[in-house]
Parts: C-alpha cells; structure tokens; sequence
C-alpha cells in the first residue's frame, strides 16, 4: 500500500526556515516587505525555539501558534487533496487539516533546535505579474559544513498578512510532492485511509520520541 515517504534530508532542512510567524510590525507591512518576512520570520524561529528557558512542551505548544500563522495551512490542504479535498466530507477535511498540521508539527520542531547555526538570505523578490498580492522570493539558506541551498518561497498576502504557500528547492515544490504522494494513497485507500495513515505515523514517532533509548 502506497504511504506518505519522508522528506529527504535537503528538502527538510530547507524548509526548517519558514515554519514561524514574525511579528505583526512586520506581517502588516507593505508588499515591498515580503522578503523581510521570511527574514525576521527566520529570527524568530531560531530565538523562540533555541529558548532555553521554554520547556520542551512549551516549545511545542508555541510552535504550533507559530507555524499556523506562517503557514496557510488550510489552503495547502486543500491544494495537496486536489479534486479530493471537493469529494471530503467536512469531517474528513476537519480532521485531516488537524493531521496534516500535526505531522508537519512533529517532522520540523525537533530540526530548528538542531540547526541554529543557519544563515538565511533573501537575494530576490518577485511580485506575480497577474497577482499582485501573490510574491516569489528567492533566498540562500546556508550552515557550517554544509552547502549553500537556493530555495524559493511562495508567499501570498491577505488581510495585510504575509503567509507561506510554498516551498521550491531544487526545483521540487513541496505542495507538488505532497499532492503526488497523497493522491495516490487515496487513490488506493481512499481519504480516510490517508488520515489513519498520517495519524499513525504521528503516533509512531511520538512513541519513538519517548522511548527511553531516544
């Protein structure tokens, strides 16, 4: 049976800059200022969840607040479900929003404690020609030891607030991928097959987060 497959190490540590709000100074500022969202949204995901004085549960809790603000995750839902998100019964799209943020939740928080060593760049921005509110900006995301990646980010401006869409390294967007990969598990096991799927995997790695050998 098809299941979601991990995001290769590149792709998750690039994404590691992204998942956190900025302040609302900054979210609410002009639309010249998409890039110096991504910018002082990367500052505070390395002061907030690097905090020593947040316990771990605290970390967890705030980066929840935190990534759902960043992120449009209920559009991104609907984009990866596709023509399958129309067929969902609201409690199918209910409960996969809540899962969807959950695994994406567990996947990143432990990472961005991990890498504070990160220096993140915007070199362009561009504003879509047909979309005004729609922005693309290029960045370089580079670490000690490690090669420089070029990442594009998709960010969209609604209610004079900065929110992420998407995320294109190397030429793969994270949206296309998860769209591929959970089309054809519905596909196969169908909507509510994908959710038991996505919450085992969350239940899985949470007992391997707690194990005494961890």
């Amino acid at each position: 049976m098809p299941q979601p497959c991990r995001r290769p190490p590149w792709f998750v540590l690039i994404v590691l800059a992204g998942l956190l709000a900025v302040p609302a100074s900054v979210a609410r500022a002009g639309a010249e200022d998409a890039g110096a969202f991504l910018v002082a949204l990367n500052k505070t995901a390395i002061r907030t969840l690097n905090d020593t004085a947040i316990s771990e549960d605290r970390r967890h809790q705030e980066f929840r607040k935190l990534a759902q603000k960043s992120f449009d995750v209920p559009r991104i839902s609907k984009f990866v479900l596709g023509i399958n998100w129309r067929r969902a019964t609201p409690a199918q799209r209910e409960e996969f929003l809540d899962v969807f943020e959950g695994v994406n939740l567990q996947r990143f928080m432990p990472l961005f404690t991990q890498h504070a060593d990160q220096v993140f760049t915007v070199t362009k921005v561009r504003q879509h020609k047909e979309k005004p509110r729609l922005y693309f900006v290029t960045s370089t995301i580079s670490r000690e030891a490690a090669p420089t990646a070029t990442v594009e980010w998709r960010v969209a401006k609604r209610d004079d607030e900065y929110r992420i869409l998407d995320v294109i390294a190397e030429g793969v967007s994270m949206a296309l991928t998860l769209r591929k990969e959970y089309g054809s598990v519905v596909k196969n096991s169908g909507v509510d097959g994908l959710i038991a799927q996505l919450r085992e995997k969350v239940k899985s790695e949470d007992r391997a987060a707690n194990s005494p050998t961890q």
